[in-house]
């Protein structure tokens, strides 16, 4: 498969916003250092490679949106509502923007991660008309974009316990969803990046899958991104916080968290084209693996909300 770089970003949209100055760093050299892995002589911008992203609601498409106020800094490949194609105006999402921006911007004050991938979005819409199974519908359908060559798709959404129709439900494995997604990652060959857990009341399906990467957030601390979240463990902890969240650790071995990344007051564009610092609990950027042998089916081993809380992205890279 040739030489082969893995980034993995995720981002959490959540919180307090409020406008800043300048934009943030997780970005530079004390995250993820974009600017090293674009330039020569990696050249890793995600060009000639599709991405997927899932999430409750879409990114706005200037000169397709009428209430686009104004032309975001990426193309969009594909947006999809479920398996249909998305009409103007409809299930548009302030946080799904934001991220795609993250992801794709070509804006030189704030190059995406991996500005020349193509992006297909899908929009799963109203959780109060759907769930697990419109969940499914809409990743298999993105997962078959781009002739069915789509590298990784990101979930920026999850769902609860409480929701699962299953009887005492757990996070063994056996929710639709997650069977879904490792389902799909073996049959469409594409590798599906999971937000952690967020603790109680979180969003834990579909955490305890085998087959995709589940990605925890780390905080700054002394200037470095190195902390991890309390929200994000997959095993019970000692103390009070063991009562905080017993009933969504995963079970067996399906508690393994695969990558962390920077997190909290992170600076994007929203949809009206305003710089805002974004607070949230899970805010997770981009990891860099080279030289790794092509990533297939490799066991490495979020309660439903008003809006999305948490994404992460995967950009798969060949040169």
């Amino acid at each position: 498969m040739g030489k082969l770089a893995f980034f993995v970003w995720s981002l959490t949209a959540i919180g307090i916003i409020t406008p800043v100055l300048a934009l943030d760093t997780s970005i530079g050299e004390e995250g993820i250092f974009a600017e090293r892995l674009q330039d020569e002589p990696l050249n890793l911008t995600g060009r000639k490679i599709a991405i997927g992203q899932v999430e409750i609601g879409r990114p706005i498409r200037y000169g397709f949106d009428k209430v686009a106020a104004w032309k975001p800094p990426y193309t969009l490949a594909g947006l999809f509502y479920r398996d249909e194609v998305a009409k103007a105006n409809t299930y548009i999402d302030n946080h799904a923007s934001m991220v795609a921006s993250v992801m794709l911007s070509q804006d030189k004050r704030f190059k995406g991660v991996a500005p020349d991938a193509r992006l297909y979005s899908g929009a799963v819409g109203s959780l109060k008309k759907g769930g697990q199974p419109e969940e499914c519908l809409t990743s298999q359908h993105i997962a078959l974009q781009n002739s069915g060559d789509v590298r990784a798709i990101n979930f920026s959404f999850g769902e609860s316990l409480q929701r699962d129709p299953r009887e005492n439900a757990k996070l063994d494995g056996n929710a639709l969803l997650t069977q879904c997604i490792d389902w799909s990652s073996r049959v469409h060959d594409v590798l599906y990046v999971i937000a952690g857990n967020q603790g109680k009341g979180g969003i834990p399906i579909p955490t305890d899958h085998y087959n995709g990467i589940t990605a925890a957030y780390t905080a700054k601390r002394q200037g470095q991104y190195k902390k991890v979240d309390f929200a994000n463990l997959s095993s019970l902890p000692v103390g009070i916080g063991r009562s905080l969240i017993k009933k969504e650790i995963n079970q067996g071995s399906r508690r393994a968290i695969g990558l962390v990344a920077p997190g909290n007051k992170i600076s994007l564009y929203d949809m009206k084209g305003k710089i805002v610092e974004v607070s949230g609990p899970v805010s997770r950027h981009l990891i860099l693996r080279e030289r790794l042998p092509y990533y297939k089916n490799t066991a490495i081993a979020k309660s439903v909300f008003s809006h999305p809380t948490g994404l992460q992205m995967l950009v798969v890279i060949k040169s």
